[in-house]
């Protein structure tokens, strides 16, 4: 079963945050809006993608203390 338009929007809405899109936030936004999809709504999308974003920079954060703290050489 497809998804229903807000839903598809919601989705689109996290992805440009997660994309570094700023017209795709802006053009994201204003569909919602037009949609009649709740600010919460919009705010939980986005939060999610920030979670979902925020996972690999953590992740490559944590190697390079890693590889600072064994002093261990690279062969890559």
């Amino acid at each position: 079963m497809p998804l229903d338009e807000k839903t598809r929007e919601l989705v689109a809405l996290g992805a440009a945050l997660a994309g570094n899109c700023f017209p795709c936030l802006r053009y994201h936004y204003q569909k919602c809006r037009g949609l009649g999809i709740a600010v919460d709504d919009m705010r939980e999308a986005l939060e999610m993608a920030k979670t979902v974003k925020e996972v690999p920079i953590k992740n490559i954060y944590e190697l390079a203390n890693a590889l600072l703290e064994s002093g261990e050489d690279i062969d890559d």
